[in-house]
């Protein structure tokens, strides 16, 4: 019973978007993302997406639920050797990286300003690009937020350095004191969304993807190295950035109900296909 309602439910919320990501592949139109109204009310259209698209999952994404549930499952059953191996090697040179870089990278004092620096700098550029990647990023990382938070206090699991005797099995949820908040790690997911998106912006230019993701693990690597997580945590919370970054990423910058579709017409010529999906 630990397992349905601590892990595998959990891991269901958070694969609630699968659907919704994997959607809609052909060639879109991108958009340009401009902080308005329609903006502001994709927060919550986008949310809603998220939690009803489990209705529409077919055998992929069912398939993609069982692999993130099992890697989870089986970092759980570890979780305190990954947890011991990491403490019994901690090093001066790595406690200064990731207090002073790779901690405020994950909560947001360096991700939220770049995100925010990439949107001014759109907007007073006329950069298109940038102020979109900067406008969905941080929608990205509010929404990711709020998911996280939804299953920590529905799950409220203690954290290692909570307890003189640290135990990975120690669940209050759903109803207890609600101080304890280690699952899944919001660091690790709000890290990985923002560096999903700016990825996939500018995936043409093969640094940005290898950097963001790069500094994404590490980031959620330093959250089981500081005992801050379990190792089961930071791997729910990375796929669930991940895969609301991704989800975001399409709902925002492509127009999820124009598709165009290249083709020749019966008299030989070259031409396309325009599709607008009513829903």
């Amino acid at each position: 019973m630990i397992f349905i309602r601590n892990i595998l439910i959990p891991v269901f919320i958070g694969m609630s978007l699968l659907s919704s990501a994997q959607i809609n592949d052909s060639p879109a139109q991108h958009k340009e993302v401009k902080l308005n109204k329609a903006y502001i009310k994709s927060y919550f259209t986008d949310s809603w997406e998220i939690l009803k698209s489990p209705l529409r999952w077919k055998g992929r994404q069912w398939g993609i639920f069982a692999a993130v549930s099992g890697v989870t499952i089986l970092a759980y059953t570890q979780d305190d050797v990954i947890r011991d191996a990491f403490q019994r090697n901690r090093t001066h040179g790595a406690d200064q990286a990731s207090k002073y870089f790779l901690e405020p990278l994950g909560s947001g004092i360096i991700t939220i300003p770049l995100a925010a620096g990439f949107w001014a700098f759109g907007e007073l550029t006329d950069n298109k690009r940038a102020a979109r990647a900067g406008l969905t990023g941080i929608k990205a990382m509010a929404i990711t937020a709020v998911f996280t938070y939804t299953i920590k206090y529905a799950t409220q699991r203690h954290r290692p350095y909570e307890d003189y005797s640290p135990d990975p099995r120690i669940w209050e949820g759903p109803f207890g004191s609600y101080t304890s908040t280690a699952f899944p790690s919001a660091h690790s997911s709000v890290v990985f969304a923002v560096a999903t998106v700016f990825a996939t912006e500018y995936k043409d230019k093969i640094w940005v993807p290898v950097m963001s993701y790069t500094l994404a693990s590490l980031v959620a690597v330093s959250r089981v190295y500081d005992d801050k997580h379990w190792a089961s945590d930071v791997i729910l919370g990375s796929a669930l950035g991940f895969l609301i970054g991704k989800f975001v990423y399409k709902s925002t910058v492509k127009n999820p109900n124009l598709v165009i579709i290249p083709g020749v017409s019966s008299s030989g010529h070259p031409g396309f296909t325009m599709i607008y999906q009513l829903r």
